[in-house]
């Protein structure tokens, strides 16, 4: 941060609606920030949390604390009361700031916060007023750099991990972990000082903060921010702002490219699109390649690698469609099996990772760390196999698996054959607990707008290209999945919503 801001003073850093902030003054901001919190009484190592949408304010909190030698702790502002409490207590915050419209939702939980020793509203309107203000906080502060001793690999965020599992572990990610991921990203994805990226994703996840974030910071470049995944908002932003760099999760640009007003929009100056998560369906990327930009980019990975742990470049978006790409280029990936033996292309394993940007471990979780770095390599829990040319394939996760009738069915698998389908925009096979098969496969699915497709087909389809027993024994069709505040579908939540889908004969 200093180092940019001392080579691009009067750049713009950041564009927050109508609040155009240089590097010189984002530097100052998260200056007076962190040198607040040591007049709080904070010291380092000290917990500071972030719970909101995405602004300038969460930048300026994050720079700030990791100035100061604290640990930022940025909170899914959609979490209940009793999430809220648990992660905010999990990670022994100390000082949190609120965006005041999630100030309701805080207060509810802030009576069983022991720890907590001050909160700090962003006022836009409605909060508690008996509460200094962030404005407030930072006024007055001097602008100073802060002089806190920080060793590389000092904890700087805790970052829970939530995504797709019930139980969230929070993974901690070191400054060096930080800046070895923003600079594997600067350098596959080619950034430098001109390129203007629209945060688009939630900044409180690592992907959107830390890979794209950091690394145009890294740059001196300049962040976008939107206060949520909207599609008008996204194309809004790139023909206004002229925006060189955009993303979403792979499902959200259906709902970009049927925005009623597309066409209108000017998205000419994109040099770059990228998608995180899952593998993109061929028909949305042909499209997305076609209407949007067409060099297409592909990051994936998991909040402890920081995230990114392989990168899937434009060039080999159509030459090896189905692959994740390969390895960052600060990461090193293998293939596993059960036994720690390291396997061959083209055989089944699990994906365990080698990389200076792989997280420190789980905060006050020494069992889940071992476990998760047995072997010396860090285990990420996806399975799939590599190519002769490095390129690896997922699979499934290995929780995902199916066990129908005895045997294992990957419900990736099955998931590729149904999109084989252009009605239908997006499924999701899971496994349902069954009298006779243990788990029968199930397929879910969301119809594109103004088609209708109906089980018998989905199900014929199936038996044309799969095994019997891959086969689903239903389809159920939905309006939309249970979603992560990123939009990634959560299997685990679909599951228990469809627990006793079987028991009750509906299947």
């Amino acid at each position: 941060m200093r180092r940019s801001a001392r080579r691009y003073p009067q750049k713009l850093a950041i564009i927050d609606g109508s609040k155009r902030i240089t590097y010189d003054e984002f530097n100052k901001d998260a200056n007076r920030f962190g040198n607040g919190l040591l007049g709080s009484g904070l010291s380092k190592g000290d917990k500071v949390a972030f719970i909101g949408s995405n602004c300038s304010e969460l930048l300026i909190t994050f720079l700030g604390t990791a100035k100061a030698g604290m640990v930022f702790v940025p909170i899914n502002p959609l979490l209940k009361g009793s999430e809220m409490y648990f992660a905010l207590n999990h990670a022994e915050v100390k000082f949190a700031v609120v965006e005041d419209a999630f100030w309701s939702t805080f207060s509810d939980a802030r009576e069983s916060l022991p720890l907590l020793q001050h909160a700090v509203p962003i006022l836009r309107g409605g909060a508690d007023q008996n509460y200094r203000d962030f404005a407030h906080f930072l006024s007055g502060e001097s602008t100073e750099e802060i002089e806190v001793i920080i060793n590389d690999r000092d904890p700087v965020q805790v970052l829970y991990t939530g995504g797709t599992t019930s139980f969230p572990k929070a993974a901690v990610l070191t400054h060096l972990s930080i800046v070895m991921s923003s600079l594997t990203t600067a350098l596959d994805l080619k950034f430098d000082h001109n390129d203007i990226i629209l945060a688009a994703m939630p900044l409180f996840h690592v992907a959107q903060l830390d890979a794209l974030g950091v690394g145009l910071i890294l740059v001196g470049g300049t962040i976008v921010t939107v206060p949520k995944m909207d599609p008008t908002l996204f194309l809004e932003s790139i023909d206004r702002e002229k925006i060189t760099i955009a993303g979403l999760l792979s499902p959200l640009f259906w709902g970009v490219l049927s925005h009623p007003d597309f066409a209108q929009y000017d998205l000419s100056s994109l040099k770059l699109v990228y998608y995180f998560g899952a593998v993109m369906p061929p028909a949305l990327l042909e499209a997305v390649i076609e209407k949007i930009c067409p060099d297409v980019f592909l990051e994936f990975g998991q909040t402890e690698m920081s995230p990114c742990a392989t990168t899937f470049k434009p060039e080999d978006q159509l030459r090896k469609q189905g692959s994740l790409g390969n390895s960052g280029t600060l990461v090193e990936i293998e293939v596993m099996d059960n036994d720690g033996n390291l396997v061959p292309p083209g055989q089944l394993g699990e994906f365990v990772y080698r990389s200076p940007h792989v997280m420190q471990g789980y905060y006050n979780d020494a069992q889940a760390t071992e476990a998760a770095f047995q072997y010396n390599w860090f285990h990420s829990g996806d399975l799939g196999f590599m190519d002769d040319e490095g390129y690896v394939y997922f699979i499934d996760r290995k929780k995902d698996m199916i066990k129908t009738g005895g045997e294992n069915v990957a419900s990736i698998e099955v998931e590729q054959i149904i999109y084989q389908d252009p009605r239908v925009q997006e499924v999701h096979v899971i496994g349902l607990p069954h009298k006779r098969w243990g788990e029968a496969i199930t397929a879910v699915i969301v119809a594109k707008p103004a088609t209708a497709i109906t089980e018998e087909e989905v199900i014929n389809r199936c038996k044309q290209y799969l095994a019997g027993f891959k086969v689903p024994k239903s389809v159920i069709f939905v309006d939309d999945f249970p979603r992560s505040a990123i939009g990634k579908t959560l299997k685990y939540r679909l599951r228990q919503q469809l627990h006793d889908y079987y028991d009750n004969g509906l299947g």
